[in-house]
């Protein structure tokens, strides 16, 4: 028998969550078991009220954001995708980064800001979301010099 996926296995604890209309540690539990500290940086992400849920009129685009330590993060539930590195480095391995995490716990327990806005402002916004994250060049190396002193 195979083992679940990540996203079958946080997709069963929030139907559970929602069902029961809260996180009980028997859920963290079974969460911290499968994604380790994933779960806490989700968990602190809910805590701190760095979901958001955009709702665009009157087209009804829903996007969902996760304010991240560097930026802000689109997630898409229904694909698990994130624009995360993590998610770029990881998703090939059945990995759900803790944005994803996060997102789906907060809107299993309904905890998220809600933001409508005109459609007009979506391209505005989605531009901003979409940046890449930027990096630093990468640090060259000093070339090491030889017993002699010399390089």
């Amino acid at each position: 028998m195979r083992e679940k996926s990540e996203a079958e296995v946080l997709e069963a604890v929030c139907a559970d969550m929602r069902l029961q209309g809260t996180m009980s540690n028997a859920h963290v539990n079974m969460l911290v078991t499968r994604f380790g500290q994933r779960v806490n940086k989700a968990l602190e992400a809910l805590g701190e009220s760095r979901i958001k849920k955009y709702v665009f009129q009157p087209s009804g685009r829903v996007v969902w954001i996760v304010v991240g330590k560097e930026r802000d993060y689109l997630v898409m539930p229904a694909s698990d995708y994130c624009s995360c590195d993590d998610f770029y480095y990881q998703f090939d391995h059945g990995h759900l980064c803790y944005h994803i995490i996060a997102q789906k716990l907060a809107e299993s327990l309904e905890r998220f800001d809600l933001f409508e806005d005109d459609d007009d402002f979506f391209n505005i916004l989605i531009q901003e979301w979409k940046q890449p994250e930027e990096h630093p060049p990468p640090k060259k190396k000093k070339a090491a010099a030889n017993s002699e002193g010399t390089v």
